[in-house]
């Protein structure tokens, strides 16, 4: 478990029942960061302002490592320090401050002793691989704690390696970690000094038995045993002390709460870092056998991650609730508990209104950003014994134990108040979204005395709300969904003859923002031409192979030996390039990288070109998560630019101040030819992407950064002479300057982009007004199929066994046509008539719709009739009228004996061929009034069956394609026989 202090931009709940909310009658928690056992602390900024504190006590600690990144929360400005986006009181602050201080004391010493070091560099090299690597993959534990297995690889570098390159283990071991995560500076430098400390601390114990220890211990294995327990136990007594007092000042949490010093907290780190001791043992034994002591390491490594696992099994992986399986379970217990000693328990059902329509306007990564800022609602309006869950889809399910009618409507309205008041941040939008829930609540024993009749009920009232308006809380209720008068065998929900004037309620009105899916602001990650047509992919390839491959050759055949000091170039321009800022002009990005990567080419000769052109590469996919084939170019450029600076640069003039002047004015040279290669052979790739001219690329895009890299040459110059004359301290001294450059830049770059920003506002005010009529046509259309859409839920609602059917139809419709190679225009035809297929059986009396037994003839052709009304119903909508066959022929036969016209084969609409398969199927894996479910593998055998007969076989043929149906239909319901009801069958 490894000391990594971690900041990310908001909080994060802990996501189990028993540490999600406080008691009290669901109150919010005030609990709110987590902590994680092997120390690895994360402080992050309060939404409330101020630091809490949690009510989470004991072994019950909560992780402070992120496992997601909810929706919400604060976020820091750009223009904020980095200590206040790290959300660090300033008490923590200056306590990192001070531990920062400490390390570089304490290691400093070492740090300059490093250049003499000339063995043990193969034995760093492997140790510091191995723990940046476990470093990048901790494992978590159900309880929110986190362990990185690299403490092992630093146990064992304090008793193996010298102070001098102990001390470098955490500036190596932190780096892959920091460019997956990108941790604000305050929280990094924690993570370094800590680590650092650590590691001294671990050697000085060591030391302190090896060579002063003799006189008890006089045998040196065993003196070496105690000398690595010595340093497991300094490991975890100051990492466990660090880690407790930086939470302490920065979130008020007392040493108990943070769970570090358990005894399961504890007894695991140490046996890491025993292990840690066992590989030492074994290098020193016989270096080849060290797999044996890496052994145990898988197996802990796996064993912790099985609780883990478990727990996932019953978590719905996007909110961080319960899941629909865990939450029946969970309902059928509670329901027995409850009658069993006769205490009240109530049902919430809650469905998010318009999901939709935030996906539409904001893209689905918003809509799942409201469902996880739900979810976070949930988890601060509950008690700790209530059980929230994802039902299914946009749907929430909450299980209230004992609790009352009326004090869970009190609760349901808490959380709906909630959830209208919350402004969910999401990416895709410039301005906050807003959403609503409508809830339903429902009692045992008095709306239900079974799983089934309480979520039927509770469901109801959901679609009650729905229809009045919408972000209200209802309770149960007996009344029908419709109001109707007396029913009669004659069907009446649209007249057989005149005109059907009876006015649809008026829907809600609708914001006519303005379009914001606009890309997020930083998002621009470098030249978009990797779409690799063949004249694209043989530049890609060419420039490649040709750079990878002479960049080769420049390693093996240049004539430099100093690796030290290729080594602090690299972490030179490595750090430059994570500094680097985006250029929305050139769609990339420019750093200070340049300057190192010049310098390292003046020093170094041609050995430095591929080591300089992969790190900078490395980093800029870390940061952007580009393609293989844009890495490979990068490097390819990137490495033929340094050789042909270093062959400009690496020219022997000589020494004296003379030659000195000419040096420098090499290093402009040197620079103008970095800059015409690199700029050159990106021009030519955007050129032939764009098809466009390379010039006219390179004169447009490119051309005024030539300056800026002339600069970069004669400062690359003068840092080479500089590391001529005193070695490393030059690379120290040049640092500054490059970061007030890098600062230079950047505000030059900010006003220039404020200019831009100017101008691209006044355009979309005219694109806005350009847009007008278009936004009054898509209302107006909303505003009926939102209406028509209440009322297809209200079929579904009459038979609580159908809830969702028509939903489910539409989305394995949609499936089924885009397997058939469908267009997007037909495709929004089939989505509309598979929704509205059934909405026809309004006209159908509760008396037939509901019957669990067989209908009489009469009452089957009124049945049949629904298709026909459906059609009627839709065609007075205006804008629909091509989905019109497809309602009314859903019903029709492949061999020609289905109603209402007894059409055959490709007579019937594509569309409504593909409805009567989705329709047929989910009617077979649903339970309903007169069936039991059947289970997928005996559906899909019926349907098969009767392709050629009842359904057309190449719609089918696209089902059997698209399996499996879990992948296409979000709430498919689950078939569990031991939980059938017994149901009437009809003949």
């Amino acid at each position: 478990m490894a000391p990594a202090l971690r900041g990310p931009s908001r909080l994060e709940e802990p996501r189990f029942p028993s540490e999600w909310n406080a008691p009290n009658g669901g109150c919010p928690r005030t609990g709110g960061f987590v902590l994680s056992g092997h120390g690895s602390a994360a402080i992050r900024p309060d939404p409330g302002g101020s630091a809490r504190r949690s009510h989470t006590t004991g072994n019950h600690s909560v992780s402070v490592v992120p496992e997601t990144l909810p929706a919400g929360g604060v976020h820091a400005g750009r223009d904020e320090p980095a200590a206040a986006r790290a959300g660090l009181p300033r008490g923590a602050q200056i306590y990192l401050l001070i531990l920062g201080v400490a390390a570089i004391a304490a290691a400093g010493h070492f740090y300059l002793q490093v250049p003499d070091v000339r063995k043990d560099w193969l034995a760093f090299a492997l140790l510091a691989t191995a723990a940046s690597v476990a470093q990048v993959f901790p494992v978590k534990s159900p309880r929110n704690m986190m362990y990185h297995t690299s403490v092992v690889f630093l146990v064992a570098a304090a008793l193996l390696l010298p102070p001098a390159l102990l001390v470098l283990i955490p500036l190596v071991q932190t780096v892959p970690e920091w460019l997956k995560e990108r941790y604000p500076w305050p929280i990094q430098g924690f993570n370094v000094s800590n680590y650092t400390l650590n590691a001294l601390a671990m050697w000085g114990a060591a030391q302190l038995i090896l060579e002063h220890g003799g006189g008890v211990i006089s045998n040196p294995d065993a003196r070496f045993a105690v000398a690595g327990l010595a340093a497991a136990v300094a490991y975890v007594a100051v990492n466990h002390v660090f880690v407790a007092v930086t939470l302490k000042l920065a979130r008020g949490h007392s040493f108990r709460e943070t769970g570090l010093f358990s005894v399961e907290s504890i007894s695991i780190e140490l046996v890491l870092a025993i292990l840690g001791v066992s590989l030492a043992a074994f290098w020193h034994l016989n270096p080849w056998l060290v797999f044996a002591a890496l052994a145990p390491l898988v197996v802990v490594h796996s064993s912790l991650s099985v609780p883990q696992l478990q727990a996932e099994a019953r978590v719905d992986p996007k909110t961080g609730l319960y899941n629909a399986r865990y939450f029946a379970t969970t309902l059928a217990q509670e329901i027995a508990r409850a009658a069993r000693f006769e205490r009240p328990m109530s049902l919430i059902m809650a469905d998010l209104d318009l999901l939709r329509d935030i996906n539409n306007s904001y893209g689905h990564l918003a809509g799942d950003a409201v469902l996880q800022g739900i979810a976070e609602i949930f988890r601060s309006q509950l008690r700790h014994y209530d059980v929230p869950a994802r039902f299914g889809g946009e749907e929430f399910s909450i299980l209230l134990p004992e609790t009352p009618p009326d004090q869970a409507l009190e609760i349901a309205e808490r959380i709906r108040r909630a959830v209208a008041e919350r402004e969910f941040e999401v990416e895709t939008a410039t301005e906050p979204v807003r959403a609503t829930v409508s809830i339903g609540v429902a009692a045992f024993p008095k709306d239900g005395s079974d799983a089934n009749e309480l979520i039927h009920q509770a469901d109801l009232a959901v679609y009650r709300a729905k229809l009045q308006g919408r972000n209200r809380v209802l309770g149960a209720s007996s009344e029908p969904l419709l109001l109707a008068a007396e029913r009669g065998a004659k069907l009446r929900a649209v007249r057989e003859d005149g005109e059907h004037m009876s006015p649809l309620p008026a829907a809600e009105p609708i914001e006519t923002a303005e379009e914001r899916r606009q890309p997020r602001p930083g998002g621009l990650v470098g030249p978009r031409f990797l779409s690799l047509s063949p004249r694209l992919a043989f530049v890609v390839a060419s420039v490649s192979v040709v750079g990878i491959g002479l960049g080769i050759a420049g390693l093996v055949f240049g004539q430099s030996t100093d690796y030290v000091g290729l080594l602090a170039i690299l972490a030179l321009v490595g750090g430059g390039q994570a500094l680097s800022l985006e250029l929305a002009e050139i769609e990339g990005s420019i750093s200070v990288s340049a300057v190192g990567s010049l310098a390292g080419a003046a020093l170094f000769d041609y050995r430095a070109a591929l080591p300089l052109a992969l790190t900078v590469s490395i980093v800029e996919w870390s940061a952007r998560r580009t393609s293989l084939h844009h890495v490979l170019y990068n490097i390819g450029t990137l490495s033929l630019a340094s050789l042909a600076a270093a062959s400009v640069m690496s020219i022997d003039i000589g020494g004296g101040t003379t030659h000195r002047l000419a040096a420098a004015a090499l290093g402009v040279v040197g620079g103008a030819v970095y800059f015409g290669v690199n700029m050159s052979l990106i021009s030519i790739a955007s050129a032939v992407e764009g098809h466009e001219s390379p010039w006219q690329v390179f004169h447009e895009r490119f051309a005024w950064l030539l300056p800026h890299y002339l600069v970069y040459g004669f400062i690359g110059a003068v840092i080479a002479l500089a590391y001529n004359a005193v070695g490393l301290y030059a690379l120290a001294v040049f640092a500054v300057p490059l970061l007030l450059m890098r600062k230079t830049q950047e505000a030059y770059l900010k006003h220039t982009q404020k200019s831009a920003l100017k101008l691209r506002e006044a355009a979309d005010t005219i694109q806005s007004q350009n847009v007008s009529l278009e936004q009054a046509n898509r209302l107006l259309r909303e505003r009926s199929t939102a209406a028509m859409e209440s009322l297809s839920a209200t079929v579904d609602a009459r038979d609580s066994y159908t809830a969702g059917h028509s939903r489910r139809v539409q989305q394995l419709a949609l499936a089924i046509g885009r397997e058939l190679g469908l267009s997007q225009a037909e495709l929004d035809l089939l989505g509309h008539a598979a929704l509205f297929h059934d909405i026809g059986k309004l006209a159908i009396p509760d008396a037939i719709l509901l019957k669990p037994a067989s209908l009489t003839g009469e009452e089957w052709a009124l049945m049949q009739r629904h298709a026909e009304e459906g059609a009627r119903i839709i065609d007075r909508l205006g804008f629909l009228q091509d989905a019109v066959p497809s309602i009314r022929h859903h019903h029709e036969r492949f061999d020609g004996t289905g109603y209402p016209d007894r059409l055959g084969g490709e007579e019937i609409p594509l569309g409504a061929r593909i409805i009567h398969v989705a329709d047929a199927l989910d009617s077979m894996l649903t339970t309903r009034i007169y069936r039991a479910a059947r289970p997928v593998h005996e559906a899909l055998a019926e349907v098969k069956g009767a392709a050629g007969t009842q359904f057309c076989p190449r719609c089918v043929s696209a089902l059997e394609r698209i399996l499996p149906l879990e992948s296409v239909v979000g709430d498919l319901p689950e078939v569990e026989p031991q939980q059938r009801p017994a149901l009437v069958k009809a003949s």
